[in-house]
């Protein structure tokens, strides 16, 4: 019998919170307005629209911030892959100094996990800043150079949409 009551306060509570989530579902339309806030609205819904059908606003942060993470990570390899396989003097210095804006980058990002996490979208949102700041950087570095590696330029302009993404989102969540 208590067992049954267990299970039974269980099922209900799953049930509340599955009606609680529910209701702070992201829509398409809600999506359309997060993306019309970005500097590159066709990235943003393309983007939306292929990684989500309709999650709430922590979700759709977490997994904006796991893409922009991942491309990070991938620049910062190839970044140490370039540096690594000789360049010229010049294009050396430009690289380092992205590999060093990514390094920040990266902890920057693993910082705005922790906010989101403790539901602190303001955190979030100045270290996602600070992400963005460091593909800019890395793009105003390498841009001088004669031959630039093509995915370092895509990627850093990726991690910057995705970024962008994921500040609108954080201007959208709770201030602790």
């Amino acid at each position: 019998m208590a067992a049954n009551l267990r299970n039974n306060a269980f099922l209900s509570s799953l049930m509340f919170l599955l009606l609680i989530g529910s209701s702070y579902a992201i829509t398409s339309s809600e999506m359309s307005t997060i993306c019309d806030k970005t500097l590159n609205p066709s990235f943003c819904l393309k983007f939306l629209n292929t990684k989500f059908a309709s999650p709430n606003l922590q979700a759709l942060a977490k997994t904006t911030l796991d893409s922009t993470q991942a491309r990070a990570t991938q620049t910062f390899k190839k970044l140490q892959s370039i540096i690594d396989g000789g360049v010229d003097p010049r294009s050396k210095l430009a690289y380092r100094s992205c590999l060093d804006e990514y390094e920040s980058a990266i902890g920057n990002l693993e910082e705005a996990f922790e906010h989101l996490a403790s539901g602190d979208g303001m955190g979030m949102n100045m270290k996602v800043s600070a992400a963005l700041d460091g593909a800019d950087t890395c793009l105003d570095d390498v841009k001088r150079l004669r031959s630039v590696d093509a995915s370092v330029v895509n990627n850093s302009k990726a991690i910057k949409n995705l970024c962008g993404i994921a500040l609108v989102i954080s201007n959208m969540l709770p201030r602790n």
